[in-house]
């Protein structure tokens, strides 16, 4: 019998969720300030044995590369050599990548997180905004389904059963239908309640919308979405792209007729290589 969720239900019931990583917040409250961001990072990173293993390790990987023969192990030196830019983006993924795994998803739904967090991040060079915001809001667009999948399971998988059995199904549509709420909605209140910004709430909460508000946030995640479902960069996902805001294209100033197949390109690798660090 399909669910009638209210709002108040979601928020009540997030608790069974693992706790959200304050540091996504952190990151985002500092990003005006790089002195301020620098040393809160280092400290919160020298405190987490998984993050300071993936920094010193894509460190170590660039002194290689440069051909310099040592094992580096200070913070700061591994800061200096892979930039401020790297270092959020390691402890928004292993942060985010380990509230998935613990939140009980599979591995396809962290690898189409991290696709269209990518997708996200090339489309704001196009946009000229921020990328460690596009980054968040594409790892977080689809966190309804992490509350659908923890609960209320057996209602989760009917959704996608209906979507098997009626490929034109949309899937707000079967969502609504199974639960009275869809996964945007939901993710909106989940990032209300966890005091995200309101850009990346906005961009959770649209980034489906045949006809988002004229915002570059939305945008990137909007059309970074519909790249990876284009690409089917994450095989798990069969997803198809159902549609592609004009509006969305024309706050970006993307022309589809222009060649993209670099940024293609640039996407898949970087989707592919980021799955592999941080799955």
């Amino acid at each position: 019998m399909p669910l009638h969720l209210k709002e108040s239900e979601i928020i009540e019931r997030a608790d069974l969720l693992p706790a959200f990583p304050t540091v996504v917040n952190d990151i985002l409250e500092t990003l005006d300030d790089e002195n301020a961001a620098m040393g809160a990072l280092i400290q919160l990173v020298e405190r987490d044995p998984v993050i300071t293993a993936r920094v010193l390790s894509i460190a170590n990987a660039a002194v290689m590369a440069g051909r310099t023969q040592r094992d580096l192990r200070d913070m700061q030196v591994a800061v200096s050599l892979i930039g401020l830019s790297k270092l959020r983006e390691i402890v928004l993924a292993v942060s985010l990548a380990k509230f998935s795994r613990e939140s009980g998803m599979g591995s396809h739904f962290w690898e189409h997180s991290i696709a269209v967090g990518v997708a996200a991040q090339e489309l704001s060079r196009i946009g000229h905004c921020s990328r460690d915001f596009a980054l968040v809001c594409g790892l977080l667009h689809d966190i309804g389904q992490l509350w659908m999948a923890r609960c209320h399971p057996l209602e989760f998988q009917m959704v996608r059963m209906s979507m098997e059995q009626a490929p034109d199904l949309d899937i707000l549509d079967a969502e609504i239908w199974h639960f009275g709420l869809d996964h945007c909605t939901i993710g909106r209140l989940l990032g209300t309640a966890w005091h995200l910004p309101a850009p990346v709430i906005a961009a959770i909460q649209h980034h489906h919308d045949a006809h988002p508000p004229a915002d570059k946030l939305i945008a990137v995640t909007h059309l970074g979405e519909a790249v990876v479902n284009a690409l089917n960069i994450d095989s798990h996902n069969h997803a198809s792209v159902r549609h592609v805001s004009a509006t969305a294209c024309d706050v970006l100033g993307i022309d589809w007729n222009d060649d993209f197949n670099f940024l293609f390109g640039r996407i898949e690798a970087r989707s592919r290589n980021l799955a592999r660090i941080f799955g």
